[in-house]
Formats: structure tokens, sequence, C-alpha cells
């Protein structure tokens, strides 16, 4: 294996089903909110999302939400509809979105590919003291993830970050398919 080979889609995620779509909440007032009941008890609501986009894992209990640490991300089929969910590193939220976006971009198949990745990459960052800081971060919170969890963590996100790509490639062939429509129907 080279050093940049892809292997993380080899790491296998936690993949969790879908019981329900939809989700009853309120005490007095039931209603649905849009949202979903996971296989393994949690549920997620549209509205309940962190800074990176990640769904916020939650227990659903006599119609409230009480949210719990854990972070989800949809996985979706070849037309873009959510058919399960991945259940996110528990490590994830110890980086900020930018921290997550720069594991995303480096990372290829091993932790100490992209530590080795980061750490030489730093002399050269030290123009751009705010690079320079997102990377350093990056590395010491990696080092502080315990070496069997760190693969599982950046497979998570390199799936999630590669299925959101994909998701919005396919919003915008669908958005300039509308277009091209309406222009075509004048």
């Amino acid at each position: 294996m080279g050093k940049y080979d892809l292997t993380l889609f080899e790491v296998p995620g936690e993949i969790v089903g879908i019981n329900q779509v939809g989700v009853t909440m309120g005490l007095i007032n039931k209603h649905t909110e849009p949202g979903f009941v996971l296989a393994d008890d949690s549920v997620v609501l549209e509205r309940e999302k962190d800074e990176a986009g990640f769904y916020i894992g939650g227990a659903g209990m006599d119609g409230m939400f009480l949210q719990t640490p854990a972070r989800y991300e949809p996985v979706r089929d070849e037309d873009g509809a959510v058919y399960a969910f991945r259940r996110m590193s528990e490590h994830l939220t110890r980086f900020t979105g930018e921290e997550q976006q720069t594991i995303f971009q480096y990372a290829m198949n091993t932790p100490e590919h992209l530590i080795e990745d980061l750490t030489a990459a730093l002399p050269a960052l030290r123009k751009s003291p705010q690079v320079y800081g997102l990377f350093a971060s990056t590395l010491e919170k990696l080092k502080q993830v315990p070496d069997h969890d760190r693969e599982r963590l950046m497979a998570d996100i390199r799936a999630a970050y590669k299925g959101r790509e994909i998701q919005s490639i396919r919003e915008r062939q669908k958005k300039a398919a509308q277009k091209k429509r309406r222009s075509l129907e004048r």
C-alpha cells in the first residue's frame, strides 16, 4: 500500500437503519416533526444539527428531545434518498468543522500517514498563522484520540464529507435539469 492509496472506504462504518420517518413531539400539543427514529432507538431531527452539519442524536422521551453526544450523517441511495444513518465516531465532536475538513482533505489510509503529512506541512505554513493554527490544532487533537479509534474517525469523516459532495452534485444537476425543462416549455 502506498502512502496516498485511498483505503478508508474499507473501514466499516456503523450504519443504523431507520425505524420511522417523522418524530412525534410535544407533551400536550402532539405533532410530528421532520426527522427519524433510528434502529438504535436514537432520534434525529432535521432542526438539530451541529456547526459542521451533523445530525445531533437524541432520545425521544414523552414527546421531548433530549440531546446526546452522538452524531449521525445520512446514508443515501443512488437517487439521493436517505435510507440509513452513519453513527459517527465518538471523537468527532472534538474537532471543529474546519478541522474535520482538514482531515477529509488529507486522510487517505492510515492515521500514521495523516499525522506524518500534517507534521510535514507545519514548517511551510508558518507564514500563514491561521492555516498553521488549523493544522497544529488538528494534529494535536488527532494525537489525543486513542490509536485504535483514529482510523474509524478518519473513515467516518471521509465518508460523510464525500457523501455531501455527491449529494451537492446531485442537487445542482437536478436544478440545472429543472431550469432547462422550464426554458424548453417557454
